[in-house]
């Protein structure tokens, strides 16, 4: 069954909002287009459209709770996480890092998928958000994704 579920935070002087369409679900085998989240029997299918900035942090929020998307899986076959809409309403307040934790949020909040916690700081120096994924902090310049942040 699929779930949408909007993400925002707002802690500044602006916010952040993104709606996410996920379905998750045991296969067989994983369909053609679908990517393995790191070496986990966990793939996933990007929505159409999304930038590489949104898909490469999507990815990395998957990959943080790929372990527990693993224990949704019964016997053999993969699990599946399909993002079918990606939408970030205003684009202008948009960072990056949201498609990871609105991800995160989704599974969380529909799927029943915990353990990582996502803290938000609003830096007014440097006018951006800064997100912290469990004890590890990321605050990636705007198009350089989570590689680029020290991973």
């Amino acid at each position: 069954m699929a779930f949408t579920h909007t993400y925002r935070v707002r802690i500044g002087p602006w916010g952040l909002v993104a709606r996410v369409c996920l379905d998750v679900r045991q296969v067989e085998a994983p369909p053609p287009e679908a990517r393995v989240i790191g070496g986990s029997p966990v793939w996933w299918v990007p929505p159409p459209g999304i930038v590489p900035a949104d898909e490469e942090w999507m990815r990395f929020g998957l990959g943080l709770v790929a372990g527990r998307l693993d224990a949704l899986r019964s016997g053999a076959g993969a699990v599946v996480v399909r993002v079918l809409a990606w939408e970030v309403p205003v684009l202008t307040d948009h960072q990056e890092e949201v498609a990871a934790a609105a991800v995160v949020e989704c599974l969380r909040r529909h799927y029943g998928i915990d353990g990582v916690d996502i803290g938000v700081t609003f830096d007014r120096e440097g006018n951006r958000y800064r997100f912290t994924w469990d004890t590890s902090s990321w605050s990636a310049r705007l198009g350089s994704g989570p590689d680029a942040a020290g991973r």
